[in-house]
């Protein structure tokens, strides 16, 4: 086909970009393992009665990709799977620490760093104390993004449970608290003039909307706007648990800064509490490698209204994968080795050769197409292996190989066990 039909919003990698993608993942998830996180598994699709339960994902209901017989849909996201897990599984010790690697498809409209399929990462804790457990959360998603050598970033927190109660204050009326929340999601993006005017669009009185502005947009440095906080609430909970959360995410000694950010307001249908995002020094200042929140009432959406405390994270692969410029990795192979056969009658010595290499946890190709010499190099060399075995009839009778560092072109002819340990040394 001279056109082949391919979709928007979702990409294919190549071989270097894949390897690159895994061990990205990989290092996520081995961070989410060290930190005491268990695994567990979901389907990528969930009953459309459970995606739609009650709006559990609001007006983002509407990007929910249904499949043939609409009763099914793909996954938005893995919280809601998890949501339903939780609600069908209470046998479950809690706290329940769980992390999830899966794709999720969203039929939103293509965008730079905005797909339609892309892998998340997730992190969550369900029960638990809420400063305990959102300090952990918080701190598993910034580790993970020092373990993939990204050490200038920022996290910007906000509490949903402490705006709630500031907007109280204040005198907005609760059926209106939630278009406000939606105006000043859109801070970053529009301006805090065009957010004005949304919030005065709502009816709300000047006085009231001098307030709201001035709170989202609040500056200054995290203890002075605790006590900004402390002087509109008192010494309540939520003032106490923030102060909490913020003391204890200085004992995880990140490397990246901490910044209370009043105007954060993502997940507005479901986060009742500390919501955050990280991003990353240089990029955009809109676009977030990773966010999450507290979200105790998602649970019992499908529970018969039996909330759980619940917080999670989910950590943006792709974006990360562009941030890091994966498509740049020369790593094409797993491989360390590729066995070549000079006839055709080496082959069964060089599979032998090949399969002992395995044996001793060397990864290993061998070629396994009618190439001479020539081409069985320039093919080892066009992915990147680091060492050749060669075999003709010369090494299959003296039961040696010839070994040769394709980085440096160093050849020695050495026997199997001793070809082993010297690309185990290296």
């Amino acid at each position: 086909m001279a056109n082949i039909p391919f979709p928007r919003g979702v990409r294919d990698l190549m071989p270097n970009e894949a390897l690159f993608r895994n061990e990205v993942i990989a290092k996520i998830e081995g961070v989410f393992r060290n930190m005491g996180f268990l695994t567990i598994d979901t389907p990528s699709f969930e009953s459309m009665g459970v995606l739609n339960a009650k709006n559990a994902i609001g007006e983002e209901s509407k990007l929910i990709y249904t499949l043939d017989d609409k009763d099914l849909g793909l996954r938005y996201d893995n919280t809601i799977s998890l949501a339903r897990y939780m609600a069908m599984h209470q046998e479950l010790p809690l706290p329940f620490k769980r992390y999830y690697t899966g794709k999720v498809w969203r039929r939103d409209e293509p965008q730079r760093l905005r797909y339609r399929e892309f892998t998340q990462v997730d992190a969550d804790i369900i029960g638990g104390n809420r400063s305990h457990t959102d300090a952990e959360v918080i701190a598993a998603g910034a580790m993970a993004l020092e373990a993939l050598g990204i050490t200038e970033y920022s996290i910007d927190i906000n509490d949903r449970g402490v705006a709630d109660l500031i907007l109280e204050k204040f005198g907005v009326p609760k059926e209106k608290v939630l278009d406000v929340f939606r105006a000043v999601d859109k801070l970053d993006k529009i301006g805090e003039g065009k957010v004005s005017d949304i919030v005065k669009g709502l009816g709300l009185a000047n006085e009231v909307v001098d307030q709201v502005m001035g709170f989202v947009s609040r500056q200054g440095s995290n203890d002075d706007k605790l006590a900004y906080i402390t002087g509109i609430l008192g010494e309540g909970k939520e003032s106490a648990d923030l102060k909490m959360l913020m003391q204890l995410l200085g004992s995880y000694g990140l490397r990246g800064g901490v910044n209370l950010k009043f105007s954060i307001m993502r997940g507005i249908d479901y986060y009742t509490g500390i919501i955050f995002e990280y991003r990353i020094a240089g990029e955009e200042a809109k676009i977030s490698f990773g966010a999450g929140g507290r979200y105790d009432n998602l649970i019992g959406v499908y529970n018969n209204g039996k909330s759980m405390p619940a917080v999670g994270v989910a950590m943006g692969i792709d974006r990360i994968l562009d941030h890091l410029k994966f498509s740049d990795s020369i790593q094409y192979t797993y491989a360390k080795a590729f066995v070549i056969h000079v006839k055709d009658t080496n082959y069964p010595y060089a599979l032998e050769v090949a399969n002992k290499l395995r044996a001793a946890g060397i990864p290993t190709d061998i070629n396994m197409a009618a190439r001479n010499l020539a081409n069985q190099m320039a093919y080892a060399n066009s992915i990147r292996v680091k060492y050749a075995l060669i075999v003709g009839d010369v090494e299959q009778n003296s039961q040696k190989v010839k070994l040769r560092n394709l980085i440096n072109g160093e050849e020695l002819t050495l026997n199997i066990d001793e070809a082993v340990q010297t690309i185990q040394r290296k």
